[in-house]
């Protein structure tokens, strides 16, 4: 199967699936390939690459950087992630909405989040394991971050579905301000359209 790239509601942010071939032997996965990207509007160069393994119920986000801000493309090796990207860019006819997206291992789905976008996740089963390429680089002062259960966002984080009974965060990422605050905060660099 080649590589398929769907748009979502959110110019630049797109679920793709890879490119597999299964056979008797297995399956053989590509997750990305420069050029297929290219053709198909994702033209970032990524520098660095990660895999996070999380407990049911960890939560990370919802980040974002103002300064060189990072686009990410996720993919699930084991378990299932509820991942989600609030559109940030100043201008961007979305700004301030978010796109949610369940991802689970079996369905080799992956996502690609331009930058300009704060992101985060929970991990909805035990062991979940998954990796993720950044474009750009980690510049610590210049992250921030939106409140994961922010009112203002309603974002329907599906716990309760997945028997989620609690929630693993740093207090850091518990207690980000919300997204009308960050709007009201002065003199915030803000992060542009790409």
């Amino acid at each position: 199967m080649a590589f398929e790239f769907k748009e979502t509601e959110i110019k630049g942010l797109m679920i793709i699936k890879p490119h597999m071939y299964p056979d008797d032997r297995g399956l053989y996965k590509k997750g990305y390939e420069k050029n297929i990207f290219a053709e198909n509007g994702i033209t970032c160069e990524f520098t660095e690459s990660s895999d996070l393994y999380s407990k049911k119920g960890a939560l990370r986000g919802l980040h974002y950087q103002t300064e060189e801000s990072q686009a990410k493309l996720i993919h699930v090796i084991s378990g299932i992630l509820y991942d989600v990207a609030v559109d940030l860019r100043e201008g961007s006819e979305t700004f301030g909405k978010y796109h949610a997206e369940l991802l689970k291992a079996e369905e080799n789905a992956m996502e690609f989040i331009p930058e300009g976008f704060a992101h985060g996740f929970i991990s909805l089963t035990d062991d979940t394991v998954f990796s993720y390429m950044c474009s750009g680089r980690y510049i610590p002062e210049a992250c921030g971050g939106i409140r994961w259960n922010d009112p203002g966002l309603a974002i329907s984080w599906p716990l309760e579905e997945y028997g989620v009974t609690k929630v693993i965060a740093t207090d850091k990422d518990m207690n980000w301000p919300t997204l009308e605050e960050y709007i009201k905060k002065p003199k915030i660099k803000r992060c542009a359209l790409p």
